[in-house]
């Protein structure tokens, strides 16, 4: 019998963590002043490595092998997949920006759940772990803004964990400008659209791959960064002026997941619809989950991004919480399934079916809390 028993499934639900910082007296490149070697020290930490990289005059981006990397002079966001330890990278991060004279302001840390959450290694053994080792170099930061949540309902699809310590509010908010996130969970995907992500004999290149799937036309103008793994899997990087669009799938039947996330300032938002729409026309999920963020919230009508004003074809929602964070932004959190149990007309769901204003985020508007649907 063989020593070592190759893992028979692969965990496609991602880990999150951005981490804003203050320049202080840093040079103007901040932490892009990291060095390659620094960098592949911080992955090995989260147990990954850099594949590639794109940059920029803003950012740099880095496709890993689970995942992504972006670096800003006052931003870090690792997005990492299967069974890596993100949050372990983050006490060497810590103490490499300080040499570099860069403090950190705010920490936002996010996942949807695990679809293998017995794999998972300590601190993402749980949230409450996650959210306890993070506490250790943030929660004395403002300690009354930090925050943890958990949106969604348990039984109605993937569910959204937010962590989030550090400033409470922009010191000039005339002088802010207001980032926006938009991130697909997809599980389920369509067996056709999966076999698109396999190495076969019919494989050309990554670049065609992208072009083939539609995934170049989700964000025109991006310069793109894109790998089709062996045997399967894939990973895409997109960079525009200050944004991105970073795209990962794990297309193997029984555990297929794929994710889309497009971040950016509000100025050159996306239209959340059209976004949905070609992703489930590329992937065709069984299911759906869509969370959508701003960091911080004015009254000049930044409340209205992220507004979904209809269904996709097909598809019904299953649950929708709005959540306003104490830093001064706003999560949005949705869950969509097929809507086959909806053809019928005396079928309770056919009534969800037509709730197109459950899929609203007019509720960022509002005074409370949370508001759950």
């Amino acid at each position: 019998m063989a020593d070592v028993i190759p893992n028979p499934v692969f965990e496609g639900s991602e880990k999150r963590v951005e981490i804003d910082f203050t320049l202080g007296t840093a040079p103007a490149s901040g932490l892009r002043a990291l060095t390659r070697e620094q960098l592949d020290e911080l992955m090995t930490l989260a147990h990954c490595c850099i594949v590639s990289s794109r940059s920029n005059e803003q950012f740099d981006a880095y496709v890993l092998s689970e995942s992504s990397l972006f670096v800003y002079p006052t931003k870090w966001v690792l997005k990492t997949c299967g069974t890596t330890r993100l949050l372990q990278s983050v006490p060497r991060l810590l103490e490499l920006a300080g040499q570099l004279g860069v403090q950190p302001l705010r920490c936002k840390y996010t996942r949807a759940s695990f679809l293998f959450p017995e794999q998972q290694p300590f601190p993402h053994t749980s949230f409450d772990d996650e959210t306890a080792f993070l506490d250790q170099f943030f929660g004395h930061m403002d300690a009354g803004d930090r925050q943890s949540y958990v949106l969604g309902e348990q039984f109605h699809g993937l569910q959204w964990h937010v962590y989030i310590a550090g400033r409470h509010a922009i010191n000039d908010p005339a002088d802010h400008k207001a980032t926006f996130n938009l991130e697909l969970c997809m599980t389920e995907l369509g067996e056709k659209a999966a076999k698109q992500f396999f190495r076969t004999d019919k494989f050309v290149s990554s670049a065609q791959t992208t072009k083939d799937t539609g995934i170049i036309y989700l964000k025109p103008g991006a310069v793109i960064d894109d790998y089709v793994f062996e045997p399967c899997g894939y990973s895409m990087n997109g960079i525009d002026r200050s944004g991105f669009i970073t795209i990962h799938v794990t297309p193997e039947m029984g555990f297929s997941y794929a994710s889309v996330e497009i971040s950016g300032h509000l100025d050159d938002m996306v239209d959340p619809d059209g976004l949905i729409a070609a992703a489930i026309n590329i992937f065709n999920p069984g299911k759906m989950s869509v969370a959508m963020s701003v960091d911080h919230v004015n009254a000049d009508g930044a409340t209205s991004w992220g507004a979904v004003q209809s269904l996709p074809s097909g598809y019904m929602p299953q649950g929708a919480t709005v959540q306003r964070l104490a830093c001064g932004g706003r999560v949005a959190y949705y869950t969509l399934g097929t809507a086959v149990a909806a053809k019928s007309p005396d079928s309770p769901t056919s009534i969800l079916h037509h709730s197109a204003s459950l899929l609203s985020v007019s509720a960022f508007a509002s005074d409370s809390d949370q508001e759950a649907a």
